[in-house]
Order: structure tokens, then C-alpha cells, then sequence
């Protein structure tokens, strides 16, 4: 008797938590809500923001000046407070975004880590420029033309952090 009650609450637990997970799943946003560009947007500025992180993570390590070493421990925290907002930002939204480096910044990453102390802090600020840069233009493009009031309401807020960035990569690149 004890085995076929233990069988039977078993099942039924097992049956309860399937439940459990089929509902929980129901409410979940639907796939994509965004439109094609916005989408594109997320996914790529989600790549981009890792991409960063894990960049940023290296300059704090092998910097060789006290100011591009402070400069690469802002990034940190600035791109994981972004990547943290986009990521919910990807999931409320239906997005499914992808913690993988893209190749072009996976070599990136590879020539900035082989890169000799004298090297490295010139190499990482002119990585820096040319990414800021391209990031402030998508940016600025998102911010105008979304067609989701919350992506552009953050690709604008986002903004001002990115032109910092990129402004202070440039003053740091010129002493």
C-alpha cells in the first residue's frame, strides 16, 4: 500500500510541476514583438554590450596607466548596468538575445590580450573610439527612428553615458 500511495503523490507532483512550468511559460512575452529593425537593434546592441564588458574586463587588468585602467573599470560598470537593462529590456519584449561574442569581437578581444604592456592602452583606447562610435550612430539612428516607444525611450536615455565614453577614450587616446 505505502508503494502505490508514494507512486501516487509522486505522479501527482510530477503533474502539478508540469503544470506549474506550462503556465509559467503562457506568460511569457510573445516572440518578437518588435518590429524587424528594433529587433535587429536589440540583438546586435546586446552583442555589442558583452562584446564591451569582456573588452572593458581586460583593460582593467592589463592597463598599463592609472587613467585608462580607471577609464576601463567605468566601462565595467557601465555596460553591466546597460547589458542588465537591455537584457530585460530583450526578455519583456520577446527577444531572445545571445550572451556569444560575435567573431569580430572575439579577435578583438584576442589581439588586445596579446598585446604587450606597452602596447595595450593605445590599442584598447583606439578599440574603444572606433566601437563608441559606431554604438553612438546606431544609437542615435534607434533613438530617432524606433518604432517602440520603450526601445527608444532607452537607446535615448543611453545616449549621454555612450558620448562620454566615446569623448573620454578620445582624450585619453591623445596624451
Amino acid at each position: 500500500m505505502k508503494s502505490k500511495t508514494t507512486t501516487l503523490f509522486s505522479a501527482s507532483a510530477l503533474a502539478l510541476c508540469a503544470a506549474m512550468i506550462f503556465t509559467s511559460n503562457s506568460n511569457a512575452a510573445p516572440k518578437d514583438t518588435l518590429d524587424a529593425a528594433d529587433v535587429k537593434f536589440v540583438k546586435s546592441e546586446s552583442a555589442a554590450g558583452t562584446a564591451e564588458l569582456k573588452l572593458a574586463e581586460l583593460g582593467v587588468q592589463k592597463a598599463g596607466r592609472a587613467d585608462v585602467k580607471a577609464f576601463a573599470e567605468m566601462l565595467v560598470t557601465d555596460h553591466t548596468q546597460a547589458n542588465k537593462e537591455l537584457a530585460g529590456l530583450a526578455s519583456t519584449k520577446g527577444v531572445e538575445v545571445s550572451a556569444v561574442i560575435s567573431p569580430k569581437h572575439a579577435e578583438e578581444f584576442q589581439k588586445l590580450e596579446k598585446a604587450t604592456k606597452a602596447d595595450f592602452d593605445k590599442e584598447f583606447l583606439s578599440d574603444m573610439i572606433s566601437d563608441h562610435k559606431k554604438c553612438v550612430s546606431k544609437f542615435e539612428e534607434a533613438a530617432k527612428d524606433s518604432k517602440d516607444s520603450d526601445v527608444k525611450g532607452w537607446a535615448e536615455k543611453m545616449l549621454p553615458t555612450l558620448k562620454a565614453h566615446l569623448a573620454k577614450a578620445e582624450e585619453l587616446a591623445a596624451k
